[in-house]
């Protein structure tokens, strides 16, 4: 019968996060000002697998905690001692440090086959439990990349299991709805996206865990290959505090007056503008500038400054060519800086001016999504940005689509921005796979080497693309909102593509680079870039690339899959969800109909339905309805949320809504905190005042 390792890690408390928690010189969290606790997501993948040893009715089955971190981070693994483990292992050196999701997947992976080697002896009959992600990264990444690493499959996003005929099958979240499945062979490593029946720990227990023996090892213990911040494919150059919130959070005590709000705003357009991160200007290659020292696209304020320093004093000095500046005008512009700027960095930085071929070569791609023949429409929008980067880097645009039957959609693909698809067809792809289409990708990637791949930052995208940039040796940053060219002269590179993405629930923004990488890899949330108008007349090519699969490449047995019925569009003007708090799916479906109804007539506008996991969970309405990071990202011009929260995963989802209205019993509501407008009182009694002031106004 199976073992477990579960993957715990200890975080930041997110909740506590103040502005006395970031450093006022630098802009970057200070982590020793916050408390520490687990990952949530990894406490209830520890639930999980005590879960899975009881329905398994294994009595035997051993469950081992694993962590990666400072010696402080045994506090984590007492924690889970007390509650459900048996052993656990802390790795722990400096050599680890600064790593990224790469260098953290490897060594963990390392250190789980020496663990079933000498703890578990089990052979391959074992599970990888982990959470679905962090929430000091909110990657994603390292559970699917540790399994890249090991060769295991992995399924993500699991909510439940089942244990039947000698077997576990998995219930697991997918693009517009759920799906039971199992593996096919074992060990495999499991995500867990929700478990709600926690683990408390005992009064023995907690004196067990005080006491008992805590395996410890160094990078020497495991032989990792890639380790710390030498081993890790991506850098962080900027760490810096999301901008002020331009959300009202205006309280409103009467229903007449947030009718007339609503009506007034959606009217005017009025609130927090959608889309990406603006740009200053398009990027232009230095060969196409119209001087060699002119540098106005540097990834830091700080380097801008300095190369416009730089620029500044080669103009005055009369220098137009790179071949001017020998040993003697070197000289005289390290004298005309006057010490302004250090002597070796001049040097790097005349240098780097060099620099004009971009620093990565080939196509800017886009993996596409679909189903049922349907193109997702997050491809359409990634298509939109790499037409973008593509013109700046002076390149094409792919796309890489991969299926059973997929070349039909080539045609509109390329009306949306490609130049050429990439078409990978295989009966073996009919289903949605994440080792074999991880396989037939990367081959792809392989083959063809583009610069850029964007992804959909969807379940299907969160769970293939750290599996594909692992297989490809690639960098990968999740979760982007913000994708842009820009220079880093003074290394001599030139080209690159600066991923932004916010991190720590929001409350941190990171800027990202690629690097010891032959291609440049980000997921970006659907809703975040825009899709470019459709042009039925552009004309582009089909490449059919062939390839070998066999059934063992498919590493999962699907059960059941239940999509959501009917035309749902989410990406409708005005949005009405509802959550938990709406107490019945009858309830749920009174008040959130009889409030869209009223919406749309009074806007003029299609009103579309939405709803919080939560909702979705208890069944008040299908999956596909759901809004959130697990759901879908949405930008309406109108967004209601009616008993909804305000849970982290659901408002990066709505971040790009116009005008938020919050309506919630509870006067601490933390969506109150992040919403435009809201009023203090249960959804049953509010809505029929709101409706029936709509209908008045």
């Amino acid at each position: 019968m199976s073992d477990y390792i579960v993957l715990v890690k200890q975080v930041p408390d997110v909740s506590q996060i103040t502005d006395n928690a970031f450093d006022p010189e630098t802009g970057t969290l200070v982590r020793s000002r916050l408390a520490n606790v687990i990952n949530e997501l990894d406490a209830q993948a520890l639930a999980f697998a005590s879960h899975m040893r009881k329905i398994s009715g294994d009595a035997k089955a051993r469950i081992v905690a694993v962590t990666m971190g400072p010696p402080m981070a045994v506090e984590v693994l007492r924690y889970s001692l007390a509650r459900s483990v048996d052993q656990v292992v802390l790795l722990t050196d400096r050599a680890l440090g600064g790593a990224d999701t790469v260098a953290t997947a490897n060594p963990l992976a390392c250190a789980i086959r020496r663990i079933v080697k000498e703890t578990l002896n089990c052979g391959d009959d074992y599970y990888v439990v982990a959470g679905m992600q962090s929430v000091d990264g909110d990657t994603a990444q390292v559970p699917a990349q540790l399994a890249e690493e090991l060769g295991l499959p992995c399924i993500a996003y699991v909510t439940g299991a089942e244990y039947k005929n000698n077997r576990f099958e998995f219930t697991r979240i997918i693009s517009g709805g759920s799906q039971t499945v199992a593996a096919k062979k074992l060990p495999a490593v499991l995500t867990v996206a929700k478990y709600e029946y926690p683990l408390f720990a005992t009064f023995g227990g907690t004196r067990w865990a005080a006491k008992a023996p805590v395996i410890q090892w160094g990078a020497e213990d495991i032989k990792a290959p890639l380790i710390g911040a030498k081993g890790s494919k991506t850098a962080v150059i900027r760490v810096f505090p999301p901008a002020k919130s331009t959300r009202k959070c205006k309280h409103v005590n009467d229903a007449r007056e947030l009718a007339k709000i609503i009506v007034e705003n959606f009217r005017k357009g009025d609130g927090q503008a959608a889309g990406g991160n603006k740009e200053d200007g398009k990027y232009v290659l230095p060969k196409r500038r119209t001087s060699f020292y002119h540098r106005p696209f540097e990834a830091t304020v700080k380097e801008q400054e300095d190369f416009d320093l730089l620029a500044g004093v080669l103009k005055d000095l009369g220098v137009k060519k790179a071949e001017q500046i020998d040993e003697a005008m070197q000289a005289k512009v390290l004298a005309a800086v006057g010490g302004k700027l250090p002597q070796k960095a001049v040097e790097d930085m005349l240098a780097g001016m060099k620099a004009m071929e971009p620093a990565f070569q080939g196509e800017v791609w886009v993996a596409a999504e679909h189903a049922d023949g349907v193109v997702h429409p997050a491809t359409f929008e990634l298509t939109g940005k790499a037409r973008e980067l593509a013109d700046s880097l002076e390149t094409k645009v792919g796309v890489c689509i991969a299926g059973q039957n997929v070349a039909h959609m080539a045609e509109e693909l390329i009306a949306a921005g490609a130049d050429t698809v990439y078409a990978i067809e295989h009966d073996l792809l009919a289903e949605f796979d994440p080792t074999a289409y991880r396989k037939v990708i990367s081959d792809a990637i392989d083959k063809y080497v583009p610069q850029i791949v964007l992804y959909a930052a969807t379940p299907q995208g969160r769970s293939l693309a750290p599996m594909i940039s692992y297989r490809t040796g690639c960098g990968l940053t999740a979760d982007c909102t913000g994708l842009d060219i820009r220079d880093s002269s003074r290394k001599g590179e030139v080209g690159l593509l600066l991923q932004t993405r916010p991190a720590l629930g929001g409350n941190v923004m990171a800027t990202i680079r690629t690097k010891s990488s032959k291609c440049q890899m980000a997921t970006a949330r659907p809703g975040v870039m825009k899709r470019i108008p459709v042009d039925p007349t552009r004309k582009g090519k089909i490449i059919h690339h062939k390839v070998d699969l066999t059934d063992d490449d498919v590493s999962l047995e699907i059960i059941k899959t239940e999509l959501g019925h009917g035309a749902v569009n989410l990406h409708a003007d005005a949005i009405v969800s509802g959550g938990k708090g709406l107490q019945s799916r009858e309830d749920f479906d009174k008040l959130i109909g009889h409030l869209t109804s009223a919406l749309s007539r009074k806007l003029e506008t299609e009103v579309e339905r939405g709803a919080s996991r939560a909702a979705v969970e208890q069944g008040y309405i299908e999956r596909i309805h759901q809004v959130g990071q697990t759901g879908t990202s949405v930008g309406p011009k109108l967004y209601v949320a009616l008993g909804i929260s305000g849970a982290i995963q659901h408002m990066i989802g709505v971040a790009n809504s116009g005008t938020i209205v919050a309506i919630n019993s509870d006067p601490n509501a933390s969506i109150f905190k992040q919403c435009d407008y809201y009023m203090v009182g249960a959804a049953e009694d509010v809505v029929p005042k709101l409706v029936e002031a709509l209908h008045e106004a």
